[in-house]
């Protein structure tokens, strides 16, 4: 691997697509915050995924600082009704792993979701497609690749997830 580079950017990254995808990450931890409950009350229905938890109690403590910059980056974007912005977010020794294990807790949480009677459905194929692109800039860019634009890569990455989702069905 080369030298960590000082920051992963995300070219013409889409705005309100990349809200959607956060909202739904909101819905999952809400859900799985009151599976928790009913699990520490006796409640037992069904079995909750701790590692998501504790993945982003992780991220938020850890990495609180790296991400409320972009995240207020794309918030004010949201807010101009900008379309696609470049995100820079800072990288430090052991985003690496981070990104990895981030990538496998989404693949697992949408399987987990699918399999289950839940509110919180897995991700639409649009949603899995920008998180996959997402976490494979991070490990290209940390590997010495250069960033490649959401719009470059959007139709494949959309064709990928709904083979994925058709296929899991």
């Amino acid at each position: 691997m080369n030298d960590v580079p000082p920051e992963v950017v995300l070219r013409d990254y889409p705005v309100a697509l990349g809200l959607a995808v956060s909202e739904h990450v909101e819905d999952w931890m809400r859900e799985f915050r009151l599976i928790a409950l009913g699990h520490s009350s006796g409640n037992v229905g069904h079995e909750v995924p701790d590692r998501l938890l504790q993945m982003v109690r992780h991220l938020s403590r850890n990495y609180a600082t790296e991400l409320s910059r972009p995240e207020r980056v794309r918030a004010d974007a949201a807010a101009r009704g900008t379309r696609s912005i470049d995100l820079a977010y800072p990288v430090r020794p052991g985003t690496l792993s981070t990104v990895r294990g981030w990538q496998e807790m989404l693949a697992e949480v949408d399987h987990y979701c699918a399999a289950q009677d839940l509110l919180t459905l897995q991700r639409e194929p649009e949603l899995v497609a920008l998180s996959d692109w997402v976490c494979e800039e991070f490990l290209r860019q940390l590997d010495g690749e250069p960033p490649r634009p959401w719009p470059e890569v959007a139709e494949q990455k959309l064709q990928a997830a709904r083979a994925a989702r058709t296929a899991r069905s």
